[in-house]
């Protein structure tokens, strides 16, 4: 697309918020882009609510496939019949985790603010993002680490996390194949700041595509290996905490990017709250509440632990909220955030008013927070949530990790 260029543009380009007053032009940009997020955020809602369903649905069709090969085993047309249908549903899997990550990029793109903020070390969150992005990165290129014992950040660990993987992802992606490059991951602090920088040897940026790096759906990567929202979404929670991001960059050599935050104050101590554990389950079947006004979604659940589990299903807040008055013996209890008529906010408060042993054992489904009390409510929800859509392996885990601090 072609754009007017400043031939004499930097080869540092510094993403901060637009503060010149007089450019109405810039504010409707801002406006145009608040707007984009709460639309995202919505969007990305409305999908992840079928795609819960469709996931889980695929899953089970694939482990009754396995079933079936295994109770005919030797049957020369069960085999190729099952062979083929297991072909088709992993390419219909593969779509549906392709959707999943473009919506969850989509739902992070959209959320302005971190969710919880916290003295973070930002060197550990760096050491758990490289074992994150190790399989990605361990073909391409040869990392160094240059740490010098920086300062503790305020900030969200996970949406850190979330910056320092698109980063580090970047950096192997701009390595070309067939050879091994060389990535650097180093901090420092100076006057109260920290900086984190992840530099590559790779193919860089060329002077012209610079000032766009860090704009939504600006992509460098061909095919599916890009949504070009990864950047974005850096920027968006970097200065959401007060920091920046820069990048310098020449082709044929390189690129490093740079984030630079405040340092926490020394006298903040950590509000990671403490959750009790569950009651001993009597026996191998738990009981599980599914609360959702998506009935496929509840009628996919059952059928995933019937066979293990007796399940529930309560198609609305308001029918939660009557079971739960005469009865909250559950083992777990998966409800929907965002529900007409009476929410998952409000079931949760009445959980806590009339039944405080449940909410050890009361998880939150989410396919978006797009309001912002939603949103607001979730900053401060200490509680442990499934982002939509999940596995069925997610919610066995879930299960047994109950299980295992209850017993605890």
């Amino acid at each position: 697309m072609p754009r007017n260029l400043d031939p004499e543009a930097s080869l540092a380009h510094e993403v901060a918020p637009d503060s010149d007053p007089r450019s109405s032009r810039r504010w409707s940009s801002a406006e145009r882009m608040a707007s984009l997020g709460r639309l995202a955020a919505g969007v990305a809602h409305e999908i992840n609510n079928p795609l819960a369903y469709v996931l889980g649905s695929v899953e089970l069709l694939e482990r009754a496939l396995q079933e079936v090969g295994s109770l005919h085993p030797g049957a020369a047309r069960t085999e190729r019949i099952v062979l083929d249908a297991q072909a088709a549903l992993e390419n219909a899997k593969e779509g549906v985790q392709r959707i999943r990550s473009i919506v969850r990029d989509l739902a992070a793109f959209s959320r302005a603010a971190p969710d919880s903020r916290r003295p973070v070390d930002v060197e550990a969150v760096l050491d758990a993002t490289l074992q994150l992005a190790w399989n990605e990165v361990r073909h391409r290129a040869r990392v160094v680490k240059e740490f010098t014992g920086a300062p503790l950040l305020l900030a969200d660990e996970s949406r850190l996390s979330q910056v320092f993987l698109n980063l580090l992802l970047n950096a192997a992606h701009a390595i070309p194949d067939g050879r091994q490059g060389v990535i650097c991951v180093s901090t420092a602090s100076e006057g109260g700041k920290v900086m984190v920088s992840v530099e590559d040897d790779g193919i860089g940026i060329a002077p012209e595509d610079l000032p766009y790096v860090f704009e939504p759906f600006f992509t460098r990567q061909a095919g599916a290996a890009g949504s070009g929202l990864g950047l974005a979404i850096c920027r968006n929670v970097v200065t959401a905490l007060g920091g920046t991001i820069t990048v310098t960059s020449e082709p044929d050599v390189g690129s490093r990017f740079t984030v630079t935050l405040q340092a926490a104050a020394a006298s903040s101590a950590s509000g990671v709250g403490n959750r009790a554990g569950s009651r001993e389950r009597v026996n191998n079947r738990a009981r599980i509440l599914i609360i959702d006004d998506e009935p496929l979604l509840g009628q996919t659940l059952r059928f995933a632990f019937q066979d293990r589990h007796d399940v529930e299903v309560a198609a609305s807040g308001r029918e939660a909220l009557e079971r739960l008055t005469t009865d909250a013996d559950y083992d777990l209890v998966l409800c929907d955030l965002m529900m007409p008529d009476v929410s998952g906010e409000h079931v949760y408060r009445a959980v806590r008013e009339r039944s405080p042993g449940l909410l050890p054992r009361f998880v939150f489904m989410t396919g978006g927070a797009f309001t912002e009390r939603a949103q607001e409510f979730l900053a401060h929800f200490d509680g442990r949530q499934l982002e939509k859509p999940f596995n069925i392996d997610e919610v066995e885990s879930l299960l047994s990790e109950i299980s295992a601090a209850g017993a605890a």
